[in-house]
């Protein structure tokens, strides 16, 4: 359940109506039920729903607890002195969407000590209008004014009623939502009603609007594959998802990922660290959750260092806290955060805006196939985002190492594919590696310029204004718009494109139309003469007769 900040004012007074025995240590209590000790961290949730608390404990047999018991034993509820708001009269949505417009309404809503709002202004909403939602099938959801309505709106959602004890969720204003409006995300069960009221953010504030509740999909912000040839102890991939309505709880980013199958990312070494920093800086606001918790419960537990674990098992081998950190602050800092600083410990409220999580599996960099079915040459390509610093004398290199070459680009048709299949893989807009290299002589800046294969440059697609030599610019690397720009070598790329020839039944079918002809002739007179290339057919170095009798031998369908 995706809550909001609670600010209610307890009474720190953990007064046992009954123990039977055997003591706890300090900063723990017995727990009625079972006789275990808990945590005193975990009395007091801010709401009276009779409901366990995280740790499963039942607490109702301790005063002022303001959690585990039923409406009579818990004390007032907050919410500027009343019970809750008047929903008596919610508008149904219908279809999971309702149309508003409060000016007739001088309804507010005090969530004071109840729910906060945010950190602009207080916590009351004004104006308001009540919303009636049935969940018809469990999981999380997205309630939402974003860029839906045409004054500053605030929302809160409730569970079942509208008593402020009823509260799971509030905001005022969403990252990427125009107008002050909001999204929040909460989880539901079939066969509940689920409570919305949109306010607005002052009694003066008027407007129309429509409010929806939709699924909650997450976002895949980035994707790194992280090789074993470049250092990981095995072929692994690091994917950045921003949370469903953008923002949550780390429990909820928690909660998330397991639903589809992920854990949150352990980290093991500092090479890891710095692969899971590259990743989640791909988060655009907000703040990203990690794998690592502090399990109160631990026997090795203790502020502010003990206790600390990984959410998949992984042993907790390796830590890069930030200067300070952890520092338990407030004592509820129990989440770990990323950052590129260093890790933080950070407490578990969407006030803080968990907007997204890093997750890891096994798996290598995929790679697409251009098929003579679609006009291509059968060979793979393989594009990735590079998780260590890389520059394009040493991507060159790498490719080769891994059994391919930097690509080479050789018709509009190729470049289309490389711009449609590949570089949306690779979450780079620049500083992406091609196969393109200027070798040294007069001609600046357009002369010189070869693929590293041999191949000719027979088609280029500079962008306006390049290639322009600036500060002696080299090497060609590819936007993601498909036009090419001229770099240093020196500078560390962002992704790599890597090309691995297919194995033709027919070498000499140099044009990948599946047929060895005239045009395949052309192309090895054209290269007569000259050194290694695709037309070197029988790898002597030189580019001759051996070669023309391979042609001839294969003329016609390549089967």
């Amino acid at each position: 359940m995706l809550l909001s900040s609670m600010s209610i004012t307890l009474t720190l007074a953990f007064t046992p109506l009954a123990l039977t025995g055997g003591g706890c240590p300090d900063g723990q209590v017995e727990d009625c039920a079972d006789d275990d000790c808990i945590d005193d961290f975990y009395i007091g949730d801010g709401f009276c729903d009779g409901q366990d608390q995280l740790d499963g404990a039942n607490l109702c047999c301790y005063e002022n607890d303001a959690g585990d018991c039923t409406e009579e034993q818990c004390p007032d509820d907050g919410g500027g002195g009343g019970d809750g708001g008047d929903c008596s009269n919610a508008i149904d949505l219908v279809d999971g969407a309702a149309a508003f417009d409060n000016t007739d309404t001088t309804v507010e809503v005090d969530l004071t000590d109840v729910c906060d709002l945010g950190q602009f202004g207080n916590d009351i909403l004004y104006k308001s209008l009540w919303f009636r939602w049935s969940c018809t099938e469990s999981g999380n959801y997205i309630a939402s004014t974003c860029d839906q309505a045409t004054y500053d709106t605030r929302l809160a959602i409730f569970q079942d009623d509208c008593r402020f004890s009823s509260v799971i969720g509030c905001l005022d204003d969403s990252p990427g939502c125009t107008g002050f409006t909001q999204q929040v995300g909460f989880t539901a069960e079939a066969g509940r009603d689920y409570y919305l009221c949109v306010g607005a953010y002052a009694s003066f504030y008027v407007g129309t609007g429509t409010l929806t509740v939709e699924p909650a999909v997450r976002s895949l912000q980035k994707v790194v594959p992280w090789p074993s040839d470049l250092g990981a102890p095995e072929d692994t991939v690091y994917e950045l998802w921003e949370t469903a309505g953008g923002s949550g709880t780390w429990e909820g980013c928690r909660a998330e990922a397991e639903a589809a199958g992920d854990q949150l990312v352990s980290i093991s070494s500092e090479a890891e660290n710095a692969v899971v920093n590259f990743t989640a800086a791909g988060l655009q606001s907000g703040i990203c959750a990690f794998g690592l918790y502090q399990d109160r419960t631990d026997p090795d537990y203790s502020e502010p260092l003990g206790g600390w674990k990984f959410t998949d098992g992984t042993p907790l081998v390796y830590t890069n806290w930030n200067v300070g950190e952890p520092n338990n602050a407030g004592g509820i800092e129990d989440y770990g955060q990323l950052s590129g600083a260093g890790w933080n410990d950070n407490v578990n409220d969407s006030s803080e805006t968990w907007a997204g999580y890093v997750v890891k599996r096994p798996g290598a960099p995929l790679r697409y196939t251009w098929d003579a079915s679609e006009g291509g040459n059968g060979n793979e390509y393989e594009g990735f985002a590079l998780p260590v610093a890389m520059t394009q004398p040493e991507a060159i290199i790498y490719a080769e190492e891994r059994g391919g070459h930097l690509v080479t680009i050789n018709s509009e048709a190729e470049n289309q594919m490389l711009v449609d299949e590949i570089v949306p893989n690779l979450y780079a807009s620049d500083g992406i590696a091609i196969g393109l290299v200027q070798q040294p002589g007069p001609g600046e800046p357009f002369g010189n310029w070869e693929w590293v294969t041999g191949e000719p440059l027979d088609y280029t697609n500079w962008r306006a204004g390049e290639p322009n030599d600036a500060g002696g610019e080299d090497f060609g690397q590819i936007y993601e718009d498909g036009s090419w720009n001229d770099a240093m070598g020196s500078n560390v790329l962002n992704a790599i494109i890597i090309e691995y020839e297919s194995e033709s039944p027919c070498p000499a079918d140099f044009t990948g139309d599946g047929v060895v002809g005239g045009a395949d002739l052309t192309e090895l007179l054209a290269a007569w003469g000259g050194g290694a290339g695709p037309q070197d057919l029988n790898g002597d170095g030189f580019v001759g007769g051996p070669d023309l009798t391979i042609v001839l031998a294969e003329w016609g369908n390549c089967f």
